[in-house]
């Protein structure tokens, strides 16, 4: 295990991830469109650097000295990498990988979860969404997990189950926090 980082250590490593995010969201802003030939090579790219940010950043949440930029920065790029992730994978060629990592995220599903239940490997899904290939009965099985998942696991098919949608509103925006409890210091 990695030595825990000193803090100013820490604010050196949430410096270096808002860098190269600024770059990273500029490059993916400059994407050629998902139908584009090219679209892919420079997609992958662009994950393949947005997950080894993600790995830095997770490492250095996980220490005793980690700050709350750590994880807005975490969070962020969590984000961009999930939002290219579902372009990705509404792409024409799009990869089992792809596709398989936004059913599971639009499903609530860890890859772990998923893995077990599908009997594959646990390193499978994290290998799939780097580009590593899967043997023909993987495949198999991906591709029924994807079928089984599908568009049962978007807000479209909880509204057609009857159950609530949540609404954005953001005058009324508390990112989730009951707003009392923002507005009276805790007292103790």
């Amino acid at each position: 295990m990695a030595e825990a980082p000193a803090q100013g250590d820490t604010q050196i490593i949430v410096s270096l991830a808002q860098a190269a995010m600024a770059v990273h969201s500029s490059a993916i802003d400059a994407l050629p469109a998902p139908e584009d030939p090219r679209f892919h090579d420079r997609a992958e790219g662009l994950l393949s650097g947005l997950r080894k940010l993600q790995i830095a950043l997770t490492d250095a949440a996980r220490t005793d000295r980690s700050t709350l930029s750590v994880i807005v920065a975490l969070g962020e790029v969590r984000s961009r990498y999930n939002d290219l992730m579902v372009v990705a994978s509404g792409a024409p060629g799009a990869t089992l990988g792809q596709q398989l990592y936004v059913a599971c995220t639009r499903a609530y599903l860890s890859a772990d979860e998923v893995a077990v239940s599908a009997g594959l490997r646990k390193d499978l899904l994290d290998g799939l969404e780097a580009g590593q290939t899967p043997t023909k009965d993987e495949a198999r099985k991906i591709k029924d997990l994807i079928a089984a998942l599908g568009n049962r696991a978007n807000f479209g098919a909880a509204e057609s189950a009857g159950r609530p949608v949540p609404a954005f509103n953001a005058a009324n925006d508390t990112e989730g926090w009951d707003e009392e409890s923002i507005a009276e210091p805790v007292s103790g």
